[in-house]
């Protein structure tokens, strides 16, 4: 169901119509067990006739409706939620949930929406996920952040190479990959290459970013990476994939390389800042990373027609709505 996960968000990216926007903030909330939390959804210019509904998504499930609001505040449940009756709605904050007693089962990524009649779609918030926590452990934690350059051994064998930054211990463990090109100090967006993300639980939850760039832009360009994190103090941490010439010495060269890690406790000497073949299996990344991008374009037109499907059952359900 990640992929329909991944269309909601290309919904909820397309502009508002007729004046109708749902902003929801902030992207993540932690919460410990027992304690009550409010899902907030700022909606403007929504019509007199029109609802707005709530829905929950679990890890590995499907998008399930928990109720709908009115512009007038009746609220209507909906019955195929075995969680719909946890969640109440104010006066004060009409289209904003309101759970009490937080329980780790209901740990979800939360959705506020509305129908856009003109096109006849339902458009999504950018969503919230509720993490939900032991009492007393609701602090965020930063991850620390780990890249790799392309691996020498795999210089010369392929037209396309691999960079990776690692972004593990955090808590929680949503976070969100920036790549930028830095020449001369000027940060460029990565507009040339391919991205893929992968995820890791054991022995310790790790998110890896692989930025697929064409090789000879690998060796020559200097790259950026950014995670986005709550437990960031100003929200981000950036690691530089630079390359550094070697320095003349007299003693003998390692044999393998130290990755970069955020912060540094010091400069690279060496031209080459990589993991060996142990560290990091380069080429079997790449092949990994493009066989994700194929699967990923044939699962994405599958889950578009399935979408189109539920729309038009969707239709039905505004009708009997109003």
């Amino acid at each position: 169901m990640m992929f329909l996960y991944i269309y909601i968000v290309i919904l909820l990216e397309m502009p508002a119509v007729l004046g109708v926007t749902v902003n929801q903030t902030p992207k993540v909330l932690i919460k410990g067990e027992g304690k009550t939390v409010y899902l907030p959804c700022k909606v403007t210019d929504l019509g007199s006739s029109d609802y707005i509904h709530w829905y929950q998504m679990k890890d590995g499930e499907a998008p399930s409706r928990l109720l709908y609001i009115s512009q007038s505040g009746s609220v209507a449940r909906d019955t195929n939620n075995p969680q719909a009756n946890d969640f109440t709605v104010e006066t004060s904050k009409l289209y904003d949930l309101k759970l009490r007693n937080t329980q780790k089962s209901h740990a979800a990524v939360y959705f506020c929406a509305y129908w856009d009649m003109g096109n006849l779609i339902k458009r999504f918030g950018s969503g919230t996920r509720l993490v939900v926590t032991d009492q007393g452990k609701d602090k965020p934690k930063p991850p620390t952040l780990t890249g790799y350059l392309p691996s020498k051994k795999d210089e010369g064998k392929s037209a396309k190479q691999t960079l990776v930054c690692h972004a593990s211990g955090m808590f929680p463990e949503l976070v969100k990959f920036e790549w930028k090109i830095n020449n001369a100090g000027t940060l460029t967006d990565v507009s040339d290459g391919d991205v893929v993300e992968q995820k890791n639980e054991s022995p310790v939850v790790t998110v890896t970013s692989m930025l697929i760039v064409d090789k000879n832009k690998a060796q020559n360009d200097n790259y950026q990476c950014t995670v986005i994190h709550e437990g960031n103090p100003d929200g981000t941490q950036t690691l530089e994939m630079k390359k550094e010439k070697s320095k003349p010495s007299m003693e003998p060269k390692a044999a393998d390389q130290d990755p970069v890690t955020c912060p540094p406790t010091e400069v690279p000497t060496t031209d080459q800042i990589s993991g060996d073949s142990e560290q990091i299996p380069s080429m079997f990344l790449f092949v990994y990373a493009y066989g994700v991008l194929l699967m990923k374009n044939g699962l994405f037109f599958c889950v578009v027609s399935i979408f189109l499907l539920k729309r038009k059952a969707e239709r039905k359900d505004k009708s009997s709505e109003t």
